[in-house]
């Protein structure tokens, strides 16, 4: 589904150049849950975002689904990112003069679907992320939890098989984190979504089946682990962080 080679990015700050990428290169798979770690500084939204088209890289190539990203001008980047890509924040980025379902429904009338259409997906959506009751509800009126899982459901509105997440359970209690985590966990199976988080928490890096560790703007460590959670494979990548 990607494909990443040699990328490079350097953000200049002032009178300072920072090359917070050196050159990454990585092939992710459809059906892949994969966490990317890393101590702070070192890259991981940075390349989120590239893979997102929300930035470019000063050097390499990006192919996400057979459309190579550094070939595209911002708006048709733009149009790509609505049709194939989902993205999830930690902090919901949701509107908050619009109710849930409005919420939802906010991309697809971006892309001017038939409303018998959008309320379907609304209706679906709605109910796979356990939010029945809520529809009329406000950003304001939800838990936190809550408001992540209009997120994903947002997220998700267009259909993408692929979702980026940031940090989703940042501003989540342990109990929150677990739930948000979950859902993410059973989209993935049941609806075969390839899912890309960045996270500094071992424990949602759990839920993932593949660890990509970055450290100083390169890969420390690409490591699958077994389904639920491979011990040796969280070992080695808390001993990596620890170093």
């Amino acid at each position: 589904m990607i494909q990443i080679e040699g990328i490079k990015k350097t953000y200049e700050i002032g009178k300072e150049s920072y090359e917070v990428l050196k050159g990454i290169d990585l092939t992710i798979n459809e059906g892949e849950f994969i966490a990317i770690m890393g101590p702070s500084g070192s890259g991981k939204s940075t390349l989120l975002n590239l893979l997102g088209g929300l930035d470019q890289a000063d050097i390499g190539n990006i192919q996400v689904n057979h459309a190579k990203l550094q070939d595209m001008s911002e708006k048709e980047r733009t149009l790509f990112r609505r049709k194939n890509i989902g993205f999830v924040f930690q902090n919901y980025q949701l509107l908050p003069n619009m109710t849930v379902e409005e919420n939802i429904a906010f991309p697809m009338h971006a892309d001017r679907l038939p409303k018998a259409s959008i309320q379907t997906t609304v209706t679906n959506l709605i109910q796979s992320t356990k939010l029945e009751g809520k529809e009329k509800n406000y950003p304001s009126q939800l838990s936190g939890g809550q408001q992540q899982r209009v997120s994903i459901a947002r997220a998700l509105s267009m259909e993408p098989k692929l979702v980026l997440a940031d940090e989703p359970t940042g501003n989540l209690d342990r109990k929150m984190g677990t739930e948000i985590l979950r859902l993410l966990s059973s989209l993935h199976q049941d609806q075969k979504l390839t899912i890309i988080m960045v996270t500094h928490d071992m424990y949602a890096a759990s839920f993932a089946n593949r660890i990509i560790l970055l450290k100083d703007g390169m890969i420390e460590s690409d490591i699958k682990q077994a389904e639920g959670g491979d011990q040796n494979a969280m070992a080695s990548i808390i001993t990596k962080l620890n170093s």
